[in-house]
């Protein structure tokens, strides 16, 4: 619909809800066997979605450079699973103002570091940037010289610029250096985001109430 309070903008609305993948993952993990607890969980959800139904993604169209820029963040929740010691990682890709596409999932390893965890997040959101970029390269909408990636990890972003192995990283499996070559392409961008600026802090870990307020604020919902 065209809004009217802005009526040289058009505005695109979306009833995904990438708030509650964490919750959705979460619970995943334990419905072929529910407890009560469970039971409660879910309902606690279901309860959650009835009170925000009108929440929706926003897109805006209103500027054609901001409309057609891409930028991704990615974070990762260390060892946050407690009965696995496993980490979770999040990433989501904004454009026209809005979320686009994003994840939340379990690393199928156990991270010995935080900066490993990190670094594995970084990989897998790296897939998804190619495929966005080559995606919009195909319908020639893709205008810009670089993809941004946000990360929160300085030790991540050092790793995945620097070639250079040390002890504490050089077991790290040869597959996930894959972002080496992207940054070395200038198929991406690794940037340093400020932790209270991470857009997928949400798609790792449960929020308290404020921050979980303020990642509403950053899906565009509120």
């Amino acid at each position: 619909p065209r809004s009217t309070l802005f009526p040289y903008t058009t505005l695109f609305r979306s009833g995904t809800r990438p708030d509650i993948s964490y919750s959705i993952i979460k619970l995943a993990r334990y419905a072929s066997n529910p407890s009560p607890d469970y039971i409660t969980a879910v309902k606690r959800v279901l309860r959650y979605l009835k009170a925000t139904k009108d929440y929706s993604i926003i897109y805006s169209n209103n500027n054609t450079n901001i409309s057609s820029y891409i930028s991704g963040y990615c974070d990762a929740d260390y060892a946050g699973d407690i009965s696995t010691a496993k980490s979770t990682l999040g990433w989501i890709f904004y454009i026209a103002g809005g979320p686009i596409s994003w994840k939340s999932k379990l690393q199928s390893i156990i991270a010995q570091s935080t900066t490993e965890a990190e670094y594995i997040a970084i990989n897998s959101a790296t897939k998804e940037a190619v495929f966005i970029k080559q995606l919009m390269t195909e319908l020639d909408v893709y205008k810009q010289t670089k993809f941004p990636i946000y990360t929160d990890n300085n030790g991540a972003l050092a790793l995945a610029k620097n070639p250079i192995f040390h002890e504490r990283t050089k077991h790290i499996a040869v597959k996930y250096h894959y972002i080496r070559q992207l940054i070395e392409e200038g198929t991406i961008d690794l940037v340093y985001i400020n932790t209270k600026d991470q857009k997928s802090d949400g798609l790792t870990k449960p929020l308290d109430k404020t921050k979980f307020k303020e990642f509403l604020v950053q899906l565009g919902f509120i």
